[in-house]
């Protein structure tokens, strides 16, 4: 603005200055006219003349710088002018791109809300809310236990769906899990009924404190579940489905009361019923923690290589040139030594998915005993076994590497619970592909396991105990047994009778020409160098 000031200043000083040159200029060409026509003072004024021609020249010159001051400050003005609209039209643009810039700025901050927000929800969304089927998950559970006071609980596990999943694989598991929970879903139709899925194929139905549900209401609840889950069909694709859950209910313990219903679920799959009920007597609970206990010991066996084998001989009895075969039986071995037996931990280690564990040891202690005293051994294979792919490849892998399959024998064990025949028949003709032979176990237990010798490649069956154990006194058990042989003989399938723990009862099974003996009598089982102790001297 000052510049301007300055500019304007010089232009009017400029015009002052041509104003009073011009002014000079015509009054001096006045004045000399004058005195051109005055002859009688030309000649006087001469000097004058040449004066005022000096003047008018200087006068020009002046009035030039003038006009050239003027024009260039004009130019400067004009310059001035173009450049201070050109900061004007930066200075709109600028202020166009900052609001640009605030507004896009303004938008993504906006944007920036939603999806903090959006994240936090999904944060939320899976840190509280199952994966698979989007019922409220065990964090939720943990919460809600804090929030409200729950009067009833209980724990649902849907009974055998590991063996289901290793059949039809993970994904068609995911699918009936999925409708498990909408099965149940439906069945939930109390605001204070809440229905949870905390894992796997576990689902935890909690109550808060209501009048309308008390705790014989709620079994029957429980009861009606079940069994309506137990008659629903579930179809996917070209593939339907059955399941069956069992359930441990819990009633008080507050804080505790997850636990209280997981030991009674606990309590029902090893009673094999459909419903348990924790008590306050303890009893549960005092399980509960054996069961804790023998898990910890378990695991310590385990990676400790404490995991061992006992073997039990089996003796030839109607051809004495017949070496003594020997059954190789799972033990553990404790901190302080002491030799734990398969009853008190089998179980805990099926319900805590570690029994292929089990097995693993066991063939590495029958292969090393065969290996280092080329005896002929026998190991145990569950239907656990044979479900799980992860151990039926170990096994085969084992088969494969192994030189002496020819001394080793696959004893079948839970002949009752053979559901998918095909995958057992495979697995014993795969078996016997490596010279390894098959045994039927408790032989004589229940009617369906005379059809496994009609239908499986068997080699030996084992006749049960309750059979074997009176036989001395019991003169049905005689023709039972006598029966068996016979027709084992007629298949060319040898037979061993199981629990002989008196001469007696060797002398029965002997006449009745029974193969080979196994029992106490016979001998019991210890460590192998106890029954061979010249291997050792």
């Amino acid at each position: 603005m000052n510049f301007n000031k300055k500019l304007l200043t010089s232009v009017f000083i400029s015009l002052l200055l041509l104003s009073y040159s011009l002014f000079l200029n015509i009054r001096s060409i006045g004045f000399t006219d004058e005195i051109l026509n005055s002859t009688h003072i030309k000649e006087q004024l001469s000097t004058e003349i040449e004066a005022n021609l000096q003047s008018q020249k200087y006068m020009l010159y002046l009035s030039i710088t003038a006009i050239a001051i003027m024009i260039f400050t004009l130019y400067k003005l004009l310059w001035r002018y173009i450049e201070a609209k050109k900061q004007l039209l930066l200075g709109k643009k600028n202020e166009k791109h900052h609001k640009n810039m605030h507004s896009r700025l303004l938008k993504y901050n906006n944007d920036l809300e939603k999806e903090i927000s959006k994240k936090s929800a999904e944060l939320e969304l899976n840190t509280y809310t199952h994966f698979l089927s989007a019922l409220p998950n065990r964090n939720r559970l943990l919460q809600d236990s804090k929030t409200y006071e729950f009067k009833q609980m209980a724990l649902l596990n849907i009974d055998k769906f590991q063996k289901f999943n290793d059949v039809y694989g993970e994904d068609i598991g995911n699918v009936a899990l999925k409708l498990s929970a909408d099965f149940l879903s439906s069945k939930i139709n109390d605001t204070r009924t809440f229905l949870y899925h905390i894992g796997g194929d576990e689902f935890v139905i909690a109550v808060k404190n209501s009048i309308k549900l008390n705790n014989t209401l709620f079994i029957n609840k429980i009861e009606d579940i079940l069994n309506c889950y137990k008659r629903e069909s579930f179809i996917y694709e070209d593939k339907k489905f059955n399941f069956m859950m069992s359930a441990g209910l819990a009633f008080s313990g507050s804080k505790k009361m997850m636990a209280y219903a997981d030991m009674a679920l606990k309590d029902a799959k090893k009673r094999n019923v459909g419903i348990s009920i924790f008590n306050d007597d303890k009893e549960l609970e005092k399980l509960h923690k054996e069961d804790m206990e023998c898990h910890e010991k378990l695991s310590f066996a385990l990676e400790n290589d404490n995991v061992i084998s006992y073997f039990q001989p089996i003796s030839a009895l109607q051809d004495a040139s017949l070496e003594i075969k020997y059954e190789s039986l799972v033990r553990i071995r404790d901190k302080d030594g002491t030799i734990i037996a398969p009853f008190r931990f089998l179980d805990v280690a099926k319900q805590n998915r570690i029994y292929y564990k089990i097995t693993k040891a066991v063939i590495k202690n029958t292969f090393e005993a065969i290996i280092k005293y080329d005896i002929h051994c026998s190991i145990n294979i569950s239907m656990e076994d044979i479900e799980n792919d992860r151990t039926l490849e170990m096994l085969y892998k084992k088969f494969d590497e192994f030189e002496h399959n020819h001394n080793l024998t696959i004893e079948l064990l839970e002949t009752e619970e053979f559901k998918d025949y095909k995958r057992v028949y495979d697995f014993c003709m795969r078996v016997r592909s490596y010279g390894i032979k098959i045994a039927l176990d408790d032989f004589g237990s229940g009617y369906s396991n005379f059809s496994h010798v009609l239908n499986l490649p068997i080699d030996y069956i084992k006749i049960d105990s309750s059979l074997i154990s009176n036989i001395d006194r019991d003169i049905n058990s005689q023709l039972m047994v006598s029966t068996i042989v016979g027709l084992a003989h007629k298949l060319k399938i040898h037979t061993i009778a199981e629990f002989v723990s008196s001469k007696e009862i060797l002398d029965v099974v002997k006449s009745l020409n029974v193969d080979f003996a196994q029992g106490y009598y016979i001998g019991k089982p210890q460590e192998i160098k106890k029954h061979i102790p010249y291997l050792f001297d």
